[in-house]
C-alpha cells in the first residue's frame, strides 16, 4: 500500500497528535488527519468520512484522488444493507478488497474505480472510539491485491484512534454547550409566561421560542377535547406556513375522526382522534416525547406511516401537555422534510410543554373553581344523606343518581361483594342512555384485576375494547356497549380482598378519557357509599340473625314435641327449607349398628330438585357421609360435580348444582351421629356464615330428637319386660305362699289325723320334702330372673294343672258347694312352664 514510506514517521505522528490534542475545531482535526495520511501514505486515493448514526450515512470529508474533481469525497454516502462499507461500520474492523472495482458490494465506488485512476486494491480501516463507529478511512492502490504491512496498521491505528478520540471530545463539549443555552431560553420563557394573562398569548410565546430554538417553522398545539375525544389545534395560533385549515364548524354533524381523515395532498384535517393517533396518545399520555422521522422508509412505532401521511409531515415531534397526570394536549413540531431530532430538541419542547401545562389552571380558574364547589357539593350531599333518616337504599339510589349527572356518564351501578363466592351482585343502578339492562350478577375478578382495583386511584379505562383492564367483566359489560369506565372500591384505603364491601363502577357508551378529578370524585363518593354498603350489610345481617334466632327457636320447640320419627324427619327438612330459602333438603339416617341408610325425610321447592327414590346406602362406605362425619367443622360444603359416583346415584336432582351436610347429632366420641342433613341449591349458591351455623344447630336438634324418641321407645319395652317379669313373680308368690301355707296347714293336723307315731313322723317328713321341694322353683328364679323373664320348657301332665287350678279355685267351689273330681289318663302331659301357666 505504501510506495514510498518516509523516514521517521513516529516522530511525524507524534507531532499530529500532539496538534491534534490542542484542536478544538473538527476542521482542523480531519486536516490534520488527512494531511498527515498524505504525508505518510503516498495512496492515489485517500478517501475520510464521518458516521451519521441517526441518518445511517457516510459524510464525506474529503481526502486525495488524482481527479481534480473532489465532490466524490464530499458528498454524501447513504448505506444499504449488505454493502462493504456498512459492514465497516457495523463490525468496526479493517477489510482489505485486492479489486475494488469487481467488488459490486462497493456501489458508487465500484462504478467510479476507473475513473478515479484504475484503482484496484482497497482499505476500508473504521474511525472507533469504545465500541462506537465514528467514521471510515478508504486508501486505494492502483496495484491488484496489495496489503497493508504491520506496521502501516499501527499507524493507521493509531492516528485514527486519536482522531475518534478528539471527535468525542469535541461533541461532549458541544452538548454540554448546548444544554447550558437552554438556561438562557427556559429562564426567558418563565418570565414571559408569569407576566402574560391570556393563554393565547402564552402559546404564541412558547410557539414563536420553540420556532426559533429548533428551527422549523410549523409548530402547532393541540387541546385534548374530553367531550368528543379528539385533539384540536389552538384557535388563533397556527403554524408559519402552513396549509389552511378547515374550521371545526365547517365539518358535517355526523363526521367522525374517520371520516375526517383525508387523501395525500388534501388539507390538514382538523382534529385527530385518539384512535388516528393509535400508540402515540399512550405514549403521550404517559409523559414521553414522541418522535419520527421518514428516513430510509424507517418511522418509530408510536408515529404510524398513515399518520404521518395524514399530516403530511415528513418528520415530527411531540411532547404531552400534562397536569396531574392528566394529559391536555401536545405541542407538535412538524417538517415537511426528514431530519434527526437532537436529545436537545426533545428537552426544550418537554420543557415548553410543561410551563405551558402549568399556566392552564390560571387561564380556567373560574371553571376549576366552580368544578370543585360542585364536586364539593355533591360529597357533602351523600355524607348528609348517609346520617340522615332516610332509607339506605333510597340514599344510594340518589347518590348515584347525582354521580351519573355530575359526570355525565351513561351509567352508574354499585356493586355488593360476595366473598363466599368471590361474585358481585347488584346493588343500586342508574342509566341515562343504553337499552339493554345490566347484568344483576357480576363474575370474580382476576388477581390482576384486584391489584388494580385496589389502587388508590382504582381502574380507569378510556377505550375499554382495546384495554387490557378488568377483563374479567367483560362477558357482562360488553353486551351492554361499554366502551369507557371507571371503577374503584368502597373500603378505606389499604383493604384487603377480605374487607372490600363492594365496587363502585362508572360505565359510558362512549370512549372518553377520565380527568384525575373525575378519579378522585369517584373514589370520594365510593367511600362514601361503603359506609352505606357497611351500614346496610349489618342492618341486613341483624334482620337475617334474628330471623334465623326466632326459626331456631320455634323449631327446637316444635322437635322437642314430636313423638314420632317420621314427623321429626319431615318437619326438620321442611323447616330447613324455609329459614334457609334452600330448594332441597333431604335427611339420610340409619340405626345404630346397621349397614343400610335409608333417605327418610325430602322437601322440595322446585321440580327439577326432587331426589328419585334409590336402593339402601351403606353409611359406612358411602364417601359424602363419610367425609361428613368425619369433617372437623361439622359442614362439608361441596359442588356437584365434585361428588363421587356412589353419592349421585341417590343424590340425583337434575337442578342440584352445590349443596352442604351436617350431621344428625354432636360428635363427642360417646353417641357417634346416625344421619346427615342435606342441603342442596344452584351451583353459584354460597351459604353465609350464620345459615351455615343454622344448619348445624338444625342437624343437632334433629339428631337429639330422634335419640330421644329412640330412647323412649327403649325404655318402654323395657318397662313392659319388667311390668310382665313383675307379674309373673307375683304370681310365683302367691303359688309360693298358698303352697306353704297348704303345707303348714297339713303340718299341724299330723298330730290329730293318727295316733301311731311312725306314722306321724313319716307325715312330716312327707311334708318337709314338699316344703323343700316349694322352694326348687324360687332358686332359679333368684339366680336367672333378676331383670327379664326366663320361661323354662318341660313337660307336666295335665291333669295337675286341672288339679292346681282348682285349689286356686278351692275357695269359690266351696262357696258354692261344688264338688269338681279330676278323672282321665295320666298319660296327658303340655310343654311349658309349669310355674307360668295360667287359666
Amino acid at each position: 500500500m505504501v510506495q514510498s514510506l518516509p523516514e521517521k514517521p513516529l516522530v511525524a505522528l507524534q507531532a499530529v497528535l500532539q496538534e491534534m490534542r490542542e484542536q478544538t475545531d473538527s476542521r482542523v482535526l480531519i486536516d490534520l488527519t488527512l494531511g498527515y495520511i498524505r504525508h505518510v501514505f503516498v495512496a492515489p486515493l485517500i478517501w475520510l468520512a464521518i458516521y451519521d448514526y441517526e441518518n445511517h450515512q457516510l459524510l464525506g470529508q474529503g481526502g486525495v484522488t488524482l481527479l481534480e474533481d473532489i465532490s466524490l469525497l464530499t458528498s454524501v454516502h447513504p448505506l444499504h444493507p449488505g454493502e462493504i462499507m456498512e459492514q465497516v461500520v457495523i463490525e468496526q474492523r479493517p477489510i482489505s478488497l485486492p479489486d475494488m472495482s469487481q467488488e459490486p458490494r462497493m456501489g458508487v465506488w465500484q462504478r467510479e474505480a476507473k475513473r478515479l485512476g484504475g484503482i484496484q486494491g482497497c482499505l476500508l480501516h473504521p474511525v472507533r472510539h469504545q465500541n462506537r463507529c465514528l467514521g471510515v478511512l478508504m486508501l486505494g492502490s492502483q496495484v491488484w491485491g496489495v496489503t497493508t504491512t504491520d506496521e502501516e496498521k499501527a499507524l493507521l491505528g493509531i492516528l485514527l484512534g486519536q482522531l475518534a478520540a478528539s471527535l468525542i471530545q469535541l461533541e461532549s463539549t458541544w452538548k454540554q454547550q448546548l444544554e447550558k443555552h437552554l438556561d438562557d431560553p427556559l429562564t426567558n420563557l418563565a418570565r414571559t409566561l408569569r407576566d402574560l394573562t391570556s393563554l393565547d398569548e402564552r402559546v404564541e410565546v412558547v410557539t414563536s421560542l420553540l420556532q426559533d430554538f429548533v428551527g422549523i417553522g410549523r409548530i402547532i398545539t393541540y387541546w385534548f377535547d374530553r367531550k368528543e375525544y379528539h385533539f384540536v389545534p389552538h384557535k388563533g395560533v397556527g403554524a408559519v406556513a402552513s396549509p389552511p385549515v378547515k374550521p371545526v364548524s365547517a365539518l358535517p354533524q355526523h363526521a367522525t375522526g374517520a371520516q375526517a381523515k383525508v387523501s395525500p395532498g388534501g388539507p390538514v384535517p382538523t382534529f385527530f382522534t385518539t384512535r388516528d393517533l393509535g400508540d402515540m396518545y399512550y405514549t403521550l399520555a404517559d409523559g414521553q416525547v414522541v418522535s419520527a422521522t421518514e428516513e430510509a422508509g424507517s418511522i418509530r412505532s408510536e408515529v404510524t406511516p398513515k399518520l404521518m401521511q395524514q399530516m403530511r409531515v415528513k418528520a415530527l415531534m411531540a411532547a404531552p401537555i400534562l397536569l396531574e397526570g392528566d394529559l391536555l394536549g401536545f405541542i407538535n413540531a412538524e417538517s415537511d422534510m426528514p431530519r434527526a431530532w437532537s436529545d436537545v430538541d426533545r428537552q426544550m419542547m418537554a420543557a415548553a410543554a410543561n410551563m405551558l401545562a402549568l399556566t392552564v389552571p390560571l387561564d380556567q380558574l373560574d371553571v376549576t373553581t366552580r368544578r370543585v364547589e360542585g364536586h364539593r357539593a355533591l360529597l357533602d350531599q351523600i355524607a348528609e344523606a348517609t346520617y340522615s333518616q332516610m332509607d339506605l337504599q333510597q340514599a344510594m339510589q340518589q347518590s348515584i343518581t347525582a354521580l351519573v349527572e355530575r359526570l355525565q356518564v351513561s351509567a352508574c351501578i354499585a356493586l355488593l361483594y360476595r366473598p363466599a363466592s368471590q361474585t358481585f351482585s347488584l346493588l343500586a343502578e342508574h342509566r341515562r342512555e343504553g337499552r339493554i339492562p345490566l347484568p344483576k350478577q357480576f363474575g370474580p375478578l382476576s388477581e390482576q384485576d384486584w391489584n388494580d382495583l385496589k389502587r388508590k386511584e382504582g381502574i380507569a379505562a378510556e377505550n375499554y375494547a382495546q384495554d387490557l383492564r378488568l377483563v374479567s367483566w367483560r362477558p357482562e359489560l360488553d353486551p351492554v356497549g361499554v366502551k369507557a369506565l371507571m371503577m374503584a372500591h368502597t373500603s378505606p384505603d389499604g383493604a384487603s380482598d377480605e374487607t372490600i364491601e363492594g365496587v363502585l363502577l362508572v360505565a359510558h357508551l362512549h370512549r372518553r378519557s377520565w380527568t384525575r378529578e373525575e378519579r378522585q370524585l369517584l373514589r370520594a363518593v365510593a367511600q362514601q357509599l361503603g359506609l352505606m354498603m357497611r351500614q346496610s350489610r349489618m342492618e341486613q345481617t341483624l334482620q337475617r340473625q334474628d330471623l334465623l334466632f326466632n326459626g331456631l327457636i320455634n323449631a327446637a320447640t316444635v322437635l322437642q314435641s314430636l313423638q314420632t320419627l317420621e314427623d321429626i324427619y319431615n318437619l326438620t327438612a321442611e323447616l330447613t327449607s324455609q329459614l334457609l330459602a334452600a330448594p332441597l333438603v333431604t335427611i339420610v339416617s340409619w340405626l345404630p349398628g346397621e349397614t343400610e341408610a335409608q333417605v327418610q325425610a325430602m322437601f322440595t321447592t322446585a321440580a327439577d330438585f326432587k331426589i328419585t327414590p334409590t336402593e339402601s346406602i351403606n353409611p359406612y362406605t358411602d364417601p359424602l357421609i363419610a367425609q361428613c362425619l368425619q369433617s372437623e367443622t361439622g359442614l362439608l360444603e361441596s359442588p356437584v360435580e365434585e361428588l363421587s359416583k356412589p353419592t349421585r346415584t341417590w343424590l340425583n336432582a337434575p337442578g342440584l348444582g352445590r349443596i352442604l351436610a351436617t350431621p344428625l347429632g354432636v360428635q363427642d366420641g360417646i353417641t357417634p351421629p346416625i344421619g346427615i342433613l342435606v342441603i342442596g341449591d344452584q351451583q353459584a349458591k354460597a351459604w353465609e356464615p350464620e345459615e351455615q351455623v343454622a344448619l348445624t344447630l338444625l342437624g343437632h336438634t334433629c339428631g337429639w330428637s330422634r335419640r330421644r324418641i329412640l330412647w323412649t321407645q327403649t325404655l318402654q319395652v323395657r318397662a313392659e319386660s319388667l311390668r310382665e317379669l313383675n307379674w309373673y313373680k307375683h304370681r310365683r308368690l302367691v303359688d309360693f305362699q298358698t303352697s306353704l301355707l297348704d303345707s303348714l296347714r297339713r303340718l299341724g293336723q299330723v298330730s290329730e289325723s293318727t295316733k301311731d307315731e311312725s306314722q306321724r313322723w313319716q307325715k312330716v317328713v312327707e311334708i318337709a320334702r314338699g316344703l323343700r321341694d316349694l322352694t326348687l322353683p324360687t332358686q332359679s328364679i333368684l339366680r336367672s330372673e333378676a331383670w327379664e323373664v326366663h320361661p323354662e320348657q318341660t313337660s307336666f301332665p295335665i291333669a295337675s294343672l286341672i288339679r292346681r287350678t282348682l285349689r286356686r279355685a278351692d275357695a269359690l267351689v266351696q262357696k258354692r258347694k261344688l264338688w269338681p273330681r279330676v278323672h282321665g289318663e295320666t298319660g296327658y302331659a303340655v310343654m311349658g312352664d309349669p310355674g307360668r301357666l295360667e287359666w
